[in-house]
């Protein structure tokens, strides 16, 4: 299990140099009517700087772990909860309403698209309830390992999420012509 948290690890501060863009929040105003989602030039990099933002609190996290530090611990798990959340929040209104839209004429795209967005809606609601559990629950000495051990496995799940997000998902999004 170490060398599996030590690859995984590995894979984590890779992804934080790879993409470190500044980005705006100005993503998904409608031009043309009020109920469209515009593209903007700006979303994927924002959405990815999040991933990197993500990923550094993940990193924290696991630093705290090793040494011990309970409470900074919680206090790190509501920071990570609040960026998650508002991720979630800009990916499900900007991203992929964006998608569905562009492609409703297209069903095999728009098919994966949905599959994305139902898969992360449950790795969401994991990742919440996980959060949930320790802000409710001390960290301590005595339940650390069952800490951790929930904390890798959550932290296999986004790493694989973001990987498959930047690689496969991301590149969809384009401007409609």
């Amino acid at each position: 299990m170490k060398k599996l948290f030590a690859i995984f690890y590995q894979f984590l501060q890779k992804l934080i140099h790879r993409s470190s863009t500044p980005t705006t929040t100005d993503h998904a105003v409608s031009t043309e009517h009020e109920n469209k989602i515009s593209y903007s030039k700006d979303l994927i990099p924002a959405l990815k700087n999040d991933h990197q933002r993500l990923i550094a609190l993940y990193i924290q996290i696991d630093q705290l772990i090793q040494i011990q530090k309970f409470e900074d611990i919680q206090a790190l798990l509501m920071h990570f909860k609040t960026e998650f959340n508002r991720h979630i929040m800009q990916e499900n209104v900007s991203f992929y309403c964006y998608l569905e839209q562009n492609f409703a004429k297209d069903t095999n795209h728009l098919e994966t698209v949905k599959q994305y967005r139902k898969e992360m809606n449950n790795i969401s609601h994991s990742v919440v309830m996980f959060i949930k559990k320790w802000q409710s629950e001390a960290i301590t000495s005595e339940n650390l390992a069952s800490f951790q051990h929930e904390f890798e496995s959550i932290g296999q799940v986004l790493t694989q999420r973001i990987h498959s997000e930047e690689d496969q998902l991301y590149p969809l999004y384009q401007p409609a012509f």
